[in-house]
């Protein structure tokens, strides 16, 4: 480790109470890594999705166990680059099995927030292709993997109302990578994303059980529309799906009341691509 230390210019923290170590920590708060600009990954895999999306860390944190397994992906990241005890790394990670490598990023450009009219708009005018809408979707994994789907079947993603953070740790690790790739809308009036996509003629459709819902695979999915999907516990309320053009189910046997959210909107995004991809 010395010669490529040197060489790299790592440094070395040993003290749980390093500034560094604590300015580190703050981002599990959601307003500290909005205010601070600034959010953090653990893991190999996603270390190297993120580089291979073109993008550079901020920091690195090394394992003092493993900085020499992991030295020549570390040369990659091209950042400050930090090698910690034991200690000072179970301080930072809040994984159970950890691979011992930690990294921290600026916020990412494909993040696109549509907060007033215009951007509202904008945002519209770029939903090219199926697309999702999540409405208060809260729990972290089921918004990372809605977001991995989404970025396999080649859609676009809007999170609306109350959703689980994107920036959280434990729904970046979800996405597996799709996080540092795929176009992701974020806008918190529901109603008014609703509103601009019909402007730009998309059809809404909500995934919701009514006396209007058409079953899955008995209408025509146009090649721009929008499936919305709801709360974990609660579904879509009420004046969303009133908003939308129409609702459809997805049909099952009785073996089961639904399915989970997540899976519900894995289902609907297929059958829009069936037959589209090669």
């Amino acid at each position: 480790m010395d010669f490529f230390g040197a060489y790299m210019n790592i440094k070395r923290i040993e003290s749980r109470n390093n500034p560094t170590i604590k300015s580190i920590t703050a981002l599990r708060d959601r307003k500290a890594r909005e205010s601070e600009r600034l959010f953090y990954f653990e893991g190999v895999h996603l270390l190297e999705e993120y580089l291979r999306a073109g993008y550079r860390p901020k920091f690195l944190f090394l394992r003092e166990d493993v900085t020499d397994k992991y030295l020549s992906l570390a040369k990659k990241a091209e950042c400050e680059i930090y090698e910690v005890t034991e200690s000072v790394y179970s301080k930072l990670s809040e994984e159970k099995a950890p691979q011992g490598i930690f990294t921290v990023s600026e916020l990412l450009p494909n993040l696109h927030y549509a907060r007033n009219e215009n951007e509202l708009e904008q945002m519209a005018g770029e939903l090219n292709g199926n697309s999702i809408m999540l409405v208060d979707m809260q729990d972290n994994g089921n918004v990372g993997t809605v977001i991995r789907t989404s970025a396999a079947l080649d859609c676009k993603v809007l999170l609306c109302g109350n959703c689980a953070d994107v920036y959280s740790p434990k729904t970046a690790r979800a996405t597996m990578g799709a996080l540092f790739t795929n176009d992701i809308y974020i806008c918190h009036d529901t109603l008014k994303a609703i509103a601009a996509l019909r402007n730009k003629q998309i059809r809404v459709i909500a995934s919701a059980l009514d006396e209007r819902a058409q079953k899955l695979g008995e209408y025509e999915i146009n090649e721009n529309d929008c499936f919305v999907v709801g709360n974990e516990g609660k579904g879509l309320p009420q004046t969303v799906i009133e908003k939308c053009d129409m609702t459809c189910f997805i049909p099952m046997t009785a073996k089961t009341e639904s399915l989970n959210a997540a899976s519900a909107a894995s289902v609907l995004l297929w059958e829009a691509k069936r037959g589209k991809l090669k």
